[in-house]
């Protein structure tokens, strides 16, 4: 209720709209300070616009085969480890001398170790690098495509998700027909407050008049004020009288959400500069001793999971309350990870293809078996099944319980608890992807179920 009654005040107060359509005419008409064709981007493989591919493919490969790529990175010794095939190509060609066509690396743009396969290669070759170009993620290259590779994450991710309008370091992207183009600050500024506008980033959750794409668009205030403050006084009163009850009962949600966002925000900062100090690195890995080798792997791994936690909480925090979109993963190799983090063992009947939420259940079984680990007995257990639709994940241990019944376990831990801190976490989320927390046993078993499609079907 303030929200619609604080929209109308804003209606009443500024009557006059965006004028989005005179902007557009004035960026056409003036010259950009660079443009780029909107076709090539188009051609590129998607892989060499997304931002996580910069890092371990820590979603495709347990982290052991990783580690043992690090290790084995300049040695060209062998035996060789255990790799995917294109990696193990990659490897002895490398070592060998040996030189790959560039349709191998159209075939196969991105290194298990984050960066395209091309840069790794020319980190090697050199003189291959004007035959590569085209093979090159964005961040690689970031004088192509008018700069496009300098971009920030976010924007980079919503350039591939086909947002038309970017503000970046001050910068306004915006694409208009077959071309990208951008405009300095004191390009594209005078020509907003000339159509009445004042362009900001649209922030997770806030009330925008007219959003472009992740720019907001509002009214510069119009003159005279005096009298519109003047009328809107009493309107002001009315609402606060009326909005009263209301935030008394809300206030204390709210105060812990904008907490929640600022932290979240203000974390995006230190994790981007973890992210280049991990790029730093990796520049120069074949550098760095074999000790601070096997180092760098839990360093890039920490960065990905708190750029992770960072992404998933913006999106929880969000207006919309969105969790992340499923993506295709192989079940066992995703178990294989969650159960080498723990020391845990489990059982499968049959590999699949799944579209997995990856981080939130992720979430949800890390507590699982945390709780299994600080609260039970060994031996600790995932059983994992897939039938008609919905998967079911199984943490067993061996320790007991007084009753087996979900709803009296949690009234009886509390909120204040370790282990129902944990549950709670589990079911909301479970509830959010459509899925549930069950409880049985003995032995004590919680099971997360959801569901989820099969690729293969």
């Amino acid at each position: 209720m303030p929200r619609l009654f604080a929209l109308f005040l804003f209606a009443v107060c500024l009557p006059a709209r965006a004028d989005v359509a005179a902007l557009e005419a004035a960026l056409r008409a003036a010259s950009a300070q660079a443009e780029t064709a909107v076709a090539p981007l188009q051609q590129l493989d998607a892989a060499l616009l997304r931002p996580d591919s910069l890092y371990p493919a820590l979603g495709r490969l347990p982290l052991a085969q990783l580690q043992a790529l690090y290790r084995h990175r300049g040695q060209c010794g062998a035996p060789w480890p255990a790799l995917p095939a294109d990696a193990l190509r990659f490897e002895r060609a490398l070592c060998a001398g040996a030189a790959l066509p560039p349709e191998w690396f159209a075939a196969h743009p991105i290194h298990p170790l984050g960066g395209s396969y091309a840069w790794h290669y020319l980190q090697r070759r050199p003189e291959s690098a004007s035959a590569l170009q085209p093979y090159l993620h964005v961040r690689e290259r970031p004088a192509a495509f008018a700069g496009i590779g300098k971009l920030s994450d976010d924007n980079l991710a919503a350039l591939l998700a086909g947002e038309r309008w970017l503000l970046d370091d001050d910068a306004l992207w915006r694409r208009d027909g077959a071309f990208w183009r951008r405009y300095a600050p004191e390009q594209w500024r005078p020509l907003a407050e000339a159509a009445g506008l004042a362009l900001s980033p649209l922030a997770d959750g806030d009330a925008c008049p007219q959003a472009l794409g992740r720019i907001c668009a509002r009214p510069l205030p119009p003159s005279p004020w005096w009298w519109r403050l003047a009328a809107g006084l009493p309107l002001l009163a009315a609402a606060g009288v009326l909005a009263y009850g209301w935030l008394q009962r809300r206030r204390l949600e709210r105060e812990r959400r904008f907490v929640l966002q600022m932290l979240t925000h203000e974390l995006r900062t230190p994790i981007a500069g973890l992210g280049n100090v991990v790029e730093d690195f990796r520049a120069g890995f074949d550098q760095l001793p074999p000790a601070a080798q096997s180092g760098f792997g839990r360093l890039a791994d920490g960065v990905l999971r708190l750029r992770q936690l960072a992404d998933a909480s913006r999106h929880y925090l969000a207006a919309d309350r969105r969790l992340e979109a499923p993506q295709p993963l192989s079940l066992a190799e995703w178990l294989d990870s969650v159960a080498e983090r723990h020391g845990a063992a489990y059982c499968l009947d049959q590999d699949r293809n799944l579209n997995l939420p990856a981080y939130w259940l992720g979430l949800c079984l890390d507590n699982l078996l945390r709780n299994a680990r600080q609260h039970g007995r060994p031996p600790i257990r995932i059983l994992a099944s897939w039938k008609k639709g919905r998967l079911r994940l199984a943490v067993s241990d061996g320790g007991a319980l007084p009753r087996y019944r979900l709803s009296l376990l949690r009234r009886e831990l509390g909120a204040g608890a370790g282990m129902g801190l944990g549950l709670a976490i589990v079911r909301r989320v479970m509830k959010r992807l459509g899925g549930r927390l069950t409880l049985e046993g003995p032995p004590t078993t919680f099971a997360l179920e959801l569901p989820c499609d099969d690729i293969a079907d």
